[in-house]
């Protein structure tokens, strides 16, 4: 298998992987807040122990999520992998500060160096913390969520269990179109289609192969869905409820406190050094 053909065999993000540990017990609400929370401060740390902490708090989360490092990490690799790149690209192509090696257009400066890693430092907290976050949540969850948080806009007309249905049939669907490009890549490689050893033009060519073959499932799956749900009753535009509701407990407002206080100390951090 190729190098990319690996990456995407072990593509997990947007897949629930089901699971008994403290991550999976906390408040869906909770996990999306805190989520929330922490890439909005990656975002806006530049600071080196701000990204210790960071980093620090995705090795819990990683740990208490039990599923396992190498299972994770072998997961995320495609997400890291991209970053990586494009923080070469950056390095490469920025020019500012101090000149440490330049031939034609490339050019290694330390603005370049600063620029890339702070945005590889910052995507990488971003994917580990909301590959956790839907690896953990359950898709139904994570679409009542989305509409408990949008349930402003029901004033102003719009349907929220639409929204909640839209999104879970979105998160439903990444996993299985994943799958779908796996079984179409070795489908045709079986009737002699070669993805890597020929020119860009011959792959671009090549991957069309997939592309239409895709598109025309991605299409019969719909409508298979839409039939299912005429059939067993699904009307639109009324009002649903859910079986299982998510209560909120004291110790999702303690961690919520905790998100809250490290929150607040990175941004102390970038105020103050």
């Amino acid at each position: 298998l190729s190098r990319m053909e690996v990456l995407m065999n072990n593509f997990i993000f947007g897949q629930y992987i089901p699971g008994k540990s403290l991550i999976y017990r906390l408040n869906p609400r909770l996990k999306l807040i805190a989520s929330v929370l922490l890439i909005i401060a990656s975002f806006i740390n530049h600071n080196l122990l701000g990204f210790i902490i960071l980093l620090g708090i995705c090795g819990v989360i990683i740990q208490a999520s039990q599923v396992g490092w190498i299972f994770f990490i072998k997961g995320t690799q495609f997400f890291i992998y991209m970053i990586f790149l494009t923080s070469i690209l950056q390095i490469l192509f920025s020019n500012g500060g101090t000149i440490y090696w330049h031939y034609g257009i490339f050019t290694i400066s330390s603005f370049g160096l600063q620029i890339a890693s702070l945005a590889f430092l910052r995507f990488l907290v971003a994917i580990v913390i909301l590959t956790v976050y839907l690896m953990t949540t359950n898709p139904a969850k994570i679409a009542q969520t989305i509409q408990g948080i949008c349930y402003p806009l029901k004033f102003v007309g719009v349907n929220l269990d639409d929204i909640g249905l839209v999104t879970a049939i979105a998160l439903r669907f990444v996993p299985t179109l994943t799958e779908e490009v796996n079984n179409l890549r070795n489908a045709q490689k079986s009737r002699g289609v070669n993805f890597e050893k020929c020119s860009i033009i011959k792959r671009i060519k090549s991957n069309i192969a997939i592309l239409v073959p895709l598109f025309m499932s991605v299409f019969r799956r719909a409508e298979q869905l839409a039939a299912t749900m005429i059939l067993r009753g699904y009307t639109d535009g009324k009002h649903r409820t859910h079986i299982r509701q998510s209560n909120w407990s004291k110790f999702d407002s303690l961690i919520l406190i905790v998100v809250l206080l490290i929150f607040g100390l990175i941004l102390y951090l970038n105020i103050n050094f």
